[in-house]
């Protein structure tokens, strides 16, 4: 998918934050910043809070979008279609050092742990893009 979109997927190793909109099973979108690694099959891993909107929403309703960061002016606007699952066979992030690695600085800056995040975002997200904007 992300084979014909080389800037889109430099920009999804880079950046550290996009934007996932999850929708409930009445309908209504709610979106929130996350984390993200792009792994080597072109899907998106996640983790999340649980409990949290996202994952009440996914239970229910797979449909996600996840957008990037524009470039103020209206540019460089990146937006990917897909579905996401809750995937309870993915490892937690502590056993994931690519993810890690993309995250260690923040999480050295807010004074976390491989530990701590696993603790407070334990529910692994897996994304298949379908369609990309951008």
């Amino acid at each position: 998918m992300l084979n014909n979109h080389p800037n889109v997927q430099q920009r999804l190793t880079d950046e550290p934050i996009g934007w996932l909109t999850t929708v409930s099973a009445a309908g209504k979108p709610s979106t929130a910043p996350v984390w993200f690694y792009l792994e080597d099959d072109g899907t998106l891993t996640v983790y999340s809070k649980d409990p949290s909107v996202r994952v009440v929403n996914l239970t229910d309703n797979d449909q996600v979008t996840l957008h990037l960061e524009g470039d103020g002016h209206g540019g460089a606007i990146v937006v990917l279609n897909g579905t996401a699952v809750i995937d309870k066979s993915m490892r937690p992030v502590t056993s994931h050092p690519a993810f890690l690695a993309k995250y260690q600085t923040y999480l050295d800056s807010f004074g976390m742990s491989a530990q701590d995040f696993t603790q407070g975002y334990p529910t692994p997200i897996r994304m298949t893009i379908t369609t990309v904007r951008g």
